[in-house]
């Protein structure tokens, strides 16, 4: 018997290792089935660097704000303080006549008495002419790759499709 328990225990340990990435979500990026059965969230633009800039940063960040959030909207998907937030980060540096800057697009579960999880993240990295760099590029590039995983995980449905044509 002892045999068997020392045969066994490795073949056992090596197939909970290979069996258990397939039951585990890779966090956040691949953690998109999150945003599933959800359309509401409380929205946010944070700007975490800003140097060189000639645009007034609080400025930007709000006119950035109402854009992503009219793009969401526009999208079916509404803007309610929750517990679910979207934040939309911003990092942006001039060099002479080019900026280069990063977005990032974070969906954040928000827990009162408890520690906040960022459940889903997305960034990209960007070279732009300064003077094609503005709120509405910033809004939709959150907005677009937030609105590509959510479509993931919220299909339409054809009912659906057949309702929005007809009302």
């Amino acid at each position: 018997m002892k045999f068997a328990t020392q045969a066994l225990a490795p073949a056992v340990a090596a197939l909970l290792l290979v069996a258990s990435p397939l039951q585990a979500q890779v966090f956040p990026r691949g953690n998109g089935i999150s945003l599933t059965d959800k359309d509401t969230f409380d929205m946010y633009v944070q700007i975490n660097d800003w140097r060189d800039m000639r645009q007034d940063m609080d400025s930007f960040r709000l006119t950035t704000l109402r854009m992503f959030e009219q793009d969401l909207q526009e999208q079916g998907i509404r803007r309610r303080p929750g517990r679910s937030l979207l934040v939309c980060n911003v990092q942006a540096v001039r060099n002479r006549s080019q900026i280069f800057y990063n977005t990032t697009i974070e969906y954040w579960e928000l827990e009162s008495t408890k520690v906040n999880w960022l459940q889903w993240a997305q960034s990209g990295l960007n070279i732009i002419a300064a003077n094609k760099f503005n709120e509405a590029l910033v809004a939709e590039e959150c907005a677009s790759r937030f609105v590509a995983e959510w479509n993931r995980w919220n299909p339409v449905e054809e009912d659906d499709l057949y309702y929005n044509d007809y009302n």
